[in-house]
């Protein structure tokens, strides 16, 4: 007696140390546990940091109408010998006036200051086009983030109903090892007495270790989810379950809802892509179309030789000479309808392939709104057969017990009685579970997490 109590007490402190003797855990509610995620999560700050980038996009493809100018200014200090004929003046600085004579080699200064403008005035659309294909950008990159935001919420939810069910078992296997140190107990009592063969004492004392090793096992699984849920928090410290909503009471949610699954975002992306290839195909169309350019400068330029041929290099510095123009320019790319007709073919396949992901996507959650509702209609079945089963096994086990007690049945008997008693309890707590992770299953489905939330109020 002593002893089991002495090894008892050790087994539950060294428990309590690793439950407890760690860093304390960080207790929320379902609903903080998806605030923090949404707040946290590295991926989805990446996701959203894309979407503001592809907004940028926009905002240059509108910054198109405004006209370009540019301002230069040189000097330079050079030789001036030139000489009448063509010339490819790739890599080679031309000189400007008339030939000369003779080669000297005495440089002299020149300088020139102006600016410049162009103004691309008429796209006959290419520039609405632009803008369109940068906004079904944004769309595309917002449709993304509001995706992996659902499936990851979804994710943590499910995480957090198995951090859930993982506490709950940890009790059921607690009050296992009470019911079975009771047995032991009450045998080494009757074994005293002669009322028991002395081998009954060795059994539940093996039964015992078993139970205490179930809970181990549950204790690290109990602490593996919670770390794997802090992972998807983003948070540092353990995070622990604090709704116990889910092992008392059922979701009602037991009406078919909608299965129109248009806002579903495993939809709108893809969807997205489909706008953003439309798009693409408008832009290639309005590419090969005529532009207008409107353009205009004024300059000044100075030089160390004199119209009459005549030296002073130190005046290149200043400016002598002024100029300014005006004019428009029209650009079309006449012999490049060829190239215009295969880029929109290729283009138009590229948007019929991804029309037939989205017909995809709805076909695979057409099925899985079927399968989520079987699975939840089932569930509800389990759950009305698990309790009926636990009160059958707790009336089982009492009686046992006292049959055992008075020698009317042996250890087996018992045993097996209190085997029939853990799995029904266990039984009964993952009923709960798997109910409210079958309301899961039919709100991803439905691409509404709220569909499982609206239960919790």
């Amino acid at each position: 007696m002593p002893y089991l109590k002495i090894t008892s007490t050790f087994f539950l402190l060294f428990l309590s140390y690793l439950v407890y003797g760690q860093k304390p855990d960080t207790t929320v509610s379902l609903r903080e546990a998806l605030l923090l995620a949404e707040k946290n999560y590295p991926l989805l700050k990446s996701k959203y940091y894309e979407s503001e980038a592809a907004k940028k996009d926009v905002a240059l493809s509108r910054n198109t109408i405004i006209p370009s100018l540019d301002l230069s200014y040189q000097a330079n200090l050079a030789t001036y010998n030139n000489i009448t004929g063509m010339l490819d003046p790739s890599g080679i600085f031309p000189i400007s006036g008339p030939p000369s004579a003779e080669n000297k080699y005495q440089p002299v200064f020149g300088s020139a200051a102006g600016f410049s403008m162009n103004w691309q005035a008429i796209t006959f659309g290419h520039r609405d086009a632009q803008t369109a294909y940068a906004t079904a950008g944004v769309n595309q990159k917002e449709s993304d983030s509001k995706m992996e935001l659902f499936r990851h919420l979804a994710k943590v939810t499910n995480t957090y109903l198995d951090v859930a069910l993982a506490k709950q078992l940890i009790a059921i296997n607690q009050k296992n090892i009470k019911r079975v140190e009771f047995a032991l107990i009450q045998s080494r009592t009757l074994t005293s007495k002669g009322l028991k063969p002395g081998v009954d004492t060795a059994l539940f004392q093996s039964e015992l270790s078993k139970s205490k090793i179930e809970l181990l096992n549950a204790t690290e699984k109990f602490e593996t989810q919670k770390i794997l849920l802090s992972q998807f928090l983003a948070v540092n410290e353990a995070i622990n379950t604090k709704d116990s909503l889910f092992f008392e009471k059922f979701p009602q949610a037991h009406a078919a809802i909608s299965s129109d699954f248009s806002s579903h975002p495993y939809i709108s992306y893809p969807k997205s892509i489909l706008e953003y290839s439309l798009a693409k195909e408008k832009l290639i169309k309005r590419s090969y179309l005529p532009k207008i350019n409107i353009w205009s400068t004024a300059y000044a330029r100075g030089s160390g030789i004199k119209y009459d041929g005549t030296v002073k290099a130190s005046d290149g510095l200043g400016f002598s000479r002024f100029n300014y123009g005006l004019g428009f320019q029209i650009v079309y790319p006449i012999l490049k309808f060829s190239d215009k007709n295969i880029q929109i073919q290729q283009q138009s396949l590229m948007t019929q392939s991804i029309q037939q992901k989205v017909e995809e996507n709805l076909l695979i959650l057409d099925k899985k709104d079927q399968i989520s509702q079987l699975t939840y209609n089932n569930a509800y079945l389990i759950a009305t057969e698990t309790a009926t089963q636990l009160q059958s096994a707790q009336y089982a086990f009492k009686a046992m017990q006292i049959r055992y007690n008075t020698g009317l049945v042996n250890f087996s008997d018992l045993i097996q009685a209190q085997y029939n008693l853990l799995k029904a309890e266990t039984d009964s707590q993952q009923s709960y579970w798997y109910i409210w992770k079958a309301l899961l299953n039919k709100a991803v489905t439905k691409g509404d997490i709220n569909i499982f939330l609206n239960e919790l109020k």
